[in-house]
């Protein structure tokens, strides 16, 4: 069975086509999905407050956020490690703090185990290994507050002795406070108490506790009541340049006299604290476009000034304590690419995902399409082509010898034979009726040179 031309060579181009296409398809990135978890933290904190806004911003993007309530960042950490959330709020400064501020104790065993735990290259503490941050999104400033009016002026060494609450198990709060009294050499770990949050309020308000140590946004409703709470001090830092020499994860801010309620005059001085920063982060094999699309949201989100930060202050890539997100260094470097600013964000990723089939549509098929026509033609050609450089042989022997010219026509008559059997579209059948003109000439030239030898 005779194969047609016309299938060989558009069959083949199309072939290799159909191939440079899938092995381009090969690189393509998934689709994204259009359901993430979110681990945030106390249900009354800020963290979830803030899930909640990313919930409300991505959903206008058809993506659904589940919300994750735990204790707060080291769980947060746990769950995006183990593939349970997808993005998680975390504290600066929580991957690089000796010990995992969620243990009971700060012993020797302890110690010696978080070393062994930590990558020395990095600083990083292995658990938080693979991920990444997608930028910093507010300072959340560590706020003491004491029943002893003496430790306004900051002495942290008064509070040796006293019932501390240090903030809950699993806590970025918990984290902090143990490193901050650590470096003080307060180690009475009988007096700390895991309690944090509106219990912890509840606990210094009672009495129960003489200190309670929170870290939060000044307008958390937590802060606000202890604040206004005339019989609690709140500790400023008179050495905040040396705790952020020692602690470089934390930031010296001020909170400006009156600011809190002017009428009242909260606080009555100005006053030093240091603050870590709140970081978005996920794990490094989280879909690419979610990620753009969440830093996208952190921007709408945060980028409001507050008591402690300027309009444009946050998000930032600066202060984060873990490698930046190749997605959210683009974006904070360029801004949302052209198509993100023109479309709707699935259809933007769908184009941009498939921009790679563009190598092999230039590179490939437009070059093959563009020679195909010239190539079929070649080929069709050449079926008939090629009987003209033996006939030009015919026409060349020596006419004087009779048996030249016999083995001659016997050649021309199988010629002759196999161009009938030739193929070609009916238009070039003129082409090739030409050929079987020129067969006969040929044939009758030569049975003229065996007429003249007779």
């Amino acid at each position: 069975m005779r194969i047609p031309e016309t299938i060989k060579t558009y069959g083949l181009i199309l072939v290799i086509i159909v191939a440079s296409f899938w092995f381009a398809s090969r690189f393509i990135e998934p689709p994204p999905p259009n359901h993430i978890t979110i681990a945030a933290g106390n249900a009354q904190g800020d963290y979830y407050r803030y899930a909640l806004a990313y919930k409300k911003e991505l959903a206008k993007d058809g993506v659904t956020v589940d919300i994750i309530e735990t204790a707060g960042s080291f769980e947060n950490i746990e769950l995006l490690k183990n593939g349970k959330a997808d993005a998680g709020f975390i504290q600066s400064g929580i991957v690089t703090i000796s010990g995992e501020g969620n243990t009971e104790s700060n012993t020797e065993d302890n110690t010696e185990r978080t070393a062994e735990d930590t990558d020395e290259t990095t600083g990083m503490h292995s658990d938080a290994a693979d991920l990444e941050s997608l930028g910093s999104l507010y300072y959340e400033p560590l706020w003491i507050f004491s029943r002893d009016a003496n430790t306004t002026d900051e002495d942290i060494q008064n509070l040796t002795g006293k019932k501390i609450a240090v903030g809950s198990k699993g806590s970025g709060t918990k984290a902090l406070a143990l490193e901050l009294l650590d470096i003080n050499h307060i180690n009475d770990l009988e007096h700390f108490i895991e309690i944090g949050g509106a219990e912890a309020v509840t606990n210094i308000q009672s009495a129960k506790v003489d200190t309670a140590i929170f870290v939060g946004r000044a307008e958390s409703k937590n802060i606000q009541t202890l604040l206004k709470n005339q019989s609690l001090s709140l500790m400023g830092f008179a050495r905040a340049d040396g705790y952020t020499d020692i602690l470089p994860y934390v930031s010296k801010v001020t909170l400006h006299e009156g600011a809190i309620d002017m009428a009242d005059n909260i606080p009555d001085q100005d006053v030093t604290l240091l603050s870590p920063v709140a970081q978005l982060v996920t794990h490094d094999r989280f879909n690419g476009a979610i990620k753009t699309l969440l830093v996208r949201a952190s921007a709408k989100i945060h980028g409001k000034p507050d008591l402690f930060s300027s309009k444009g202050d946050f998000p930032t890539l600066d202060y984060a304590d873990l490698p930046i997100a190749e997605e959210a260094e683009h974006f904070y470097k360029y801004g949302p690419s052209f198509l993100q600013r023109i479309l709707p964000f699935w259809l933007a990723d769908m184009l941009n995902r498939m921009i790679i089939m563009v190598i092999p549509f230039l590179g490939i098929m437009l070059p093959l399409m563009k020679i195909a026509s010239p190539t079929y033609r070649w080929r069709t050609r050449s079926k008939i082509y090629r009987w003209y450089k033996n006939l030009k042989k015919m026409e060349d022997i020596t006419l004087d010898n009779k048996d030249d010219i016999k083995t001659a026509l016997s050649s021309l008559d199988q010629i002759d034979a196999d161009v009938k059997k030739t193929q070609v579209p009916l238009s070039y059948t003129d082409e090739l009726y030409n050929l079987r003109v020129h067969i006969r000439m040929i044939r009758e030239q030569l049975h003229q040179a065996m007429r003249d030898h007779k």
